[in-house]
């Protein structure tokens, strides 16, 4: 997995900085040569993570997201247990409603409400997302660049277990929030690549436990995500988006099954005025400060869920 990062991360780099591609080749429309490209990816969501694109001015994207259970659980590990579980399908992980609008052209402010996928549940999330560069077709800016700042609260009944990472003392400690840099590339009517620098803050962690040996929970964290698009019929495409931690607890030594590497992989399909996604994740989580932070499923093993991302846009006025 590092390596496919290394080598997609090589790729979109060495290919920004030399912008050496004529996109007027690649896109035949009537489009002026020094016009901002359409469509890098084809909504403002990837499986897991935010894409550059941001919601049209004066536009509505409702948006419904659900996570099923794990399709085989590697902790009880029988194909008996999967069968009655109906391979996930008989529980639901995470669900969540959300509102994106369109500000200007550039700004995007949403609104969401999720079950929750980690201990946090009752989670309200809104952000603002804000495309600082638009990719042109003449190389003159050869990446779109979008900037994504969330916030997220729990608005769950506090633990009175003193050890929880929900016993919360104050408001304060009800709130988690996540930073973002979306740096993307569309290569060609086919094929878009994003990269995803990630912070993520949270107010309240568990602190140490003597009785496991493991170390306090970090309320700092920095990720790293990629993501693409490769379109393969007229209104049909893959998606993929893979986000790496840097976390101590991601080593064998503190391993606490909440930093395996998020990894979804997508159908899209496209539908009149709806934008459909089936995926497999090996998280249940919708936010960047659930998903990366609570993604106890690893791939290795054959344990993921199934999930599905309903997207349709309305003009408000």
């Amino acid at each position: 997995m590092k390596i496919l990062y290394s080598l997609l991360f090589a790729v979109l780099i060495s290919t920004t900085l030399k912008a050496q591609d004529d996109l007027s080749t690649l896109f035949k429309d009537d489009k002026k040569s020094n016009d901002p490209i359409s469509a890098t990816f084809k909504t403002s969501r990837l499986n897991m993570g935010h894409s550059v694109e941001v919601v049209g001015k004066h536009q509505l994207d409702v948006r419904i997201s659900h996570v099923f259970g794990t399709i085989h659980n590697s902790a009880v590990n029988t194909s008996s247990n999967d069968i009655h579980q109906f391979y996930g399908l008989e529980s639901i992980s995470n669900v969540r409603i959300a509102f994106e609008y369109g500000v200007t052209d550039r700004l995007t402010a949403g609104l969401g409400r999720s079950k929750g996928f980690g201990a946090d549940k009752e989670l309200y999330d809104g952000f603002l997302k804000y495309k600082l560069l638009r990719q042109k077709i003449d190389n003159s800016i050869p990446v779109t660049v979008t900037l994504v700042g969330t916030t997220q609260i729990s608005g769950m009944a506090a633990s009175t277990d003193p050890t929880s990472e929900t016993s919360f003392n104050n408001f304060s400690q009800r709130l988690s929030y996540s930073s973002q840099v979306l740096i993307a590339r569309k290569f060609s009517e086919k094929l878009s690549l994003q990269l995803m620098p990630t912070y993520i803050h949270r107010n309240y962690t568990v602190a140490a436990n003597a009785t496991t040996g493991l170390p306090a929970d970090e309320n700092d964290l920095f990720a790293i995500g990629v993501g693409g698009r490769f379109k393969f019929s007229k209104r049909s495409a893959i998606i993929i988006d893979w986000f790496m931690p840097f976390s101590k607890f991601s080593t064998e030594e503190h391993k606490k099954d909440l930093y395996y590497n998020p990894l979804g992989i997508g159908y899209e399909i496209e539908t009149g005025g709806h934008v459909f996604h089936l995926s497999f994740v090996n998280t249940g989580g919708f936010s960047e400060q659930d998903f990366i932070c609570n993604s106890p499923f690893s791939w290795s093993k054959w344990s993921f869920c199934l999930g599905f991302n309903i997207s349709r846009w309305f003009t408000v006025y």
